[in-house]
């Protein structure tokens, strides 16, 4: 009893010894400490982060490779395919993205599948002369411009328009995966890519609404998410110029724009033979319905436009929904099968986030020119449950951590 009490009194010596010296530590060099606790902690978390990328990268991979067996026999399996990868997106990133979590999907689901990089905007038209004939599927890896550049190509080529077209994502915007996936906002970017991945493997084929867009001199752009034009597009095009600003910076591109442009910066444009509407930003997108005409109210001071417009894009930048813009109010009726826009002021339409000069266009809804691999209700894929043996501690520790890091 008494060994037992000197090895008991023995230690705790020990462990005070040690608390009061890491006191006296902290105390002496409370910067130091402060610095390296915020850098383990955050070391930390990237390195959960990363595990729990791994542990969901691998449960894709096993249902992939499951339906792979089951439908190896079957007709309708996609076989072949070509992926055509822009490796400038998201700021060059993409290439780096595609290896680490595309390939490994591919490759576990049994599909040939051959990658092609693209240098140029309209490289896809040409390439698309030397597309295999046993090609089952085009898929684009890369953001909205892209894939607007991929569909425009398929479906002015009369040989491979019946391709159905796959998107990854992984552009700085991916305006038309939201349209398509639920909870956009929620998912991590292995889910996003894996769920696309695995409507390509499934052969999810349906017709997928777009639009024609005719100018009244030159060639021909079909558009699958937005067709926007105003001072609300040109002043989210200052958010990235302020990336050092972190959370602030769209509030600093709302202020930058507000003081750098002649007020007010209205456009006006004739809709359907209608009278000059003045309109702070115009939007066509198409439905389910048609084409759908929306508009922010013009501003004349730039205190209305930070309160008005500046509000809604900072309160939709920290929710996580930027690319899905409060597009207002119907402006001429709830749809529309065509649409004649004759602008008046100058500036760029953004079609798809890709900047086209302003001039008269003819806009048509099309429902059946297009198929795209989209989610299906009858085959869903499950996310990977977060550790259920890690203690529940833990986790909570890992939540606290990144919520006051603002770590996602």
């Amino acid at each position: 009893s008494s060994g037992i009490n000197a090895e008991y009194g023995q230690h705790y010596y020990i462990t005070n010894n040690l608390s009061m010296k890491l006191i006296r530590t902290v105390r002496t060099h409370w910067k130091k400490s402060v610095f390296f606790s915020g850098l383990l902690t955050a070391g930390g978390i990237y390195g959960f982060n990363r595990y729990q990328e791994d542990l969901l990268l691998r449960q894709y991979c096993r249902k992939l490779q499951s339906h792979s067996r089951a439908t190896v026999a079957t007709d309708h399996q996609i076989k072949e395919i070509v992926v055509f990868l822009n490796p400038s997106s998201c700021g060059g990133k993409a290439a780096k993205t595609f290896k680490k979590f595309a390939v490994p999907l591919l490759s576990c689901s049994g599909v040939n599948f051959v990658v092609v990089p693209t240098s140029y905007e309209g490289h896809v038209s040409s390439l698309l002369k030397y597309l295999p004939a046993n090609t089952s599927a085009v898929v684009v890896a890369g953001g909205d411009g892209m894939l607007q550049d991929t569909v425009t190509a398929v479906l002015r080529s009369s040989k491979h328009r019946d391709l159905p077209v796959g998107f990854i994502p992984l552009g700085t915007h991916n305006t038309f995966i939201s349209r398509i996936l639920d909870g956009t906002d929620s998912l991590t970017k292995v889910d996003i890519i894996g769920q696309s991945v695995t409507n390509i493997v499934q052969g999810n084929i349906k017709p997928v609404p777009i639009m024609e867009i005719s100018p009244a001199k030159g060639n021909t752009i079909f558009a699958t998410s937005y067709l926007t034009w105003g001072s609300v597009k040109a002043a989210i095009d200052f958010i990235p110029k302020f990336w050092w600003l972190g959370s602030l910076q769209t509030a600093a591109a709302m202020l930058r724009y507000s003081t750098s442009t002649v007020w007010p910066c209205n456009i006006t444009a004739r809709v359907n033979g209608k009278e000059e509407e003045e309109l702070a930003n115009l939007t066509v997108v198409p439905g389910d319905g048609g084409l759908a005409l929306c508009y922010e109210n013009p501003v004349e001071l730039r205190g209305d436009f930070l309160k008005q417009i500046g509000s809604k894009i900072i309160e939709q930048r920290h929710s996580g929904l930027l690319d899905k813009l409060t597009l207002g109010q119907p402006l001429s009726g709830p749809y529309h099968q065509e649409v004649d826009l004759v602008p008046v002021s100058q500036g760029k339409f953004f079609v798809d986030g890709e900047s086209v000069d302003c001039r008269t266009i003819k806009i048509k809804y099309l429902t059946d020119s297009l198929s795209m691999f989209v989610p299906s209700d009858t085959l869903p894929v499950e996310r990977v449950d977060i550790l259920p043996q890690t203690p529940r501690s833990v986790l909570n520790f890992v939540q606290s951590c990144r919520d006051f890091l603002g770590i996602g």
